[in-house]
């Protein structure tokens, strides 16, 4: 078992229980294939319009959006194949969501510094399973002399997320802080953010602790972990 992602952990979630055991078998097979890149539910369909929302956090310069949508709209005249122009207008709808979006309501209203996101930080264990966890931006700020570090993680997919779902993401961005960095900064839940660019859907970690009793995360893991006993 190498890495599960936050991604299929939720769509586990979502398979109907007959489903389930198909599923974890599908994700932990020995020598599965990468995955395709377009695939409808994958990050790489998005990439067009995520790389720029992503760029556009940090410096909140509008015209990355501007220009990027202008080059989406010269793509999906140009393209030929319907699979082509409806992945080019879906990221175009995305990017429309952020044309006047105030991404300072995301932030801390202090200096931020950004720390670099290594892949050999990516995966942690959770529940005894390695979970694959990957924030578009880590940073730290100080705020009444306490050393603070918070994140934020842009999904989508073509079936949206909920709240439950996006608290899911908020939470492991906690978790990956958590793991990597609590011995020199103060968690903010506040900033464990993470927001469904298809529906500006908006979910921060200290909203799910507060309208929760228990982690979706934790039981959905141990969950898994029963299935895998079989595997």
């Amino acid at each position: 078992m190498e890495k599960i992602s936050i991604s299929n952990v939720i769509e586990f979630k979502r398979k109907p229980q007959e489903s389930k055991s198909k599923f974890i078998n599908k994700i932990f097979k020995p020598k599965l294939k990468p995955e395709q890149k377009h695939d409808k539910g994958g990050g790489d369909y998005w990439i067009h319009s995520l790389s720029e929302i992503r760029k556009t956090f940090v410096s909140e310069n509008k015209d990355l959006i501007k220009n990027k949508l202008y080059i989406l709209n010269e793509k999906i005249d140009k393209a030929t194949a319907k699979i082509s122009k409806d992945m080019f207008q879906r990221n175009i709808e995305i990017l429309h969501n952020f044309e006047d979006f105030n991404f300072s309501n995301l932030k801390p209203k202090f200096k931020l510094q950004y720390l670099p996101k290594p892949k050999d930080k990516s995966i942690i264990p959770i529940k005894g399973i390695p979970i694959q966890i990957l924030p578009n931006h880590v940073f730290t700020y100080e705020d009444n002399n306490i050393n603070k570090i918070g994140a934020i993680w842009f999904v989508s997919k073509l079936k949206e997320y909920n709240t439950a779902e996006l608290g899911i993401f908020a939470e492991a961005l906690f978790r990956y802080l958590e793991h990597h960095y609590s011995n020199d900064y103060k968690i903010s839940s506040e900033f464990c953010t993470s927001v469904d660019v298809r529906n500006l859907n908006i979910v921060s970690y200290d909203k799910i602790i507060n309208n929760q009793d228990s982690s979706i995360l934790n039981s959905t893991l141990v969950s898994i972990r029963e299935y895998l006993k079989n595997f």
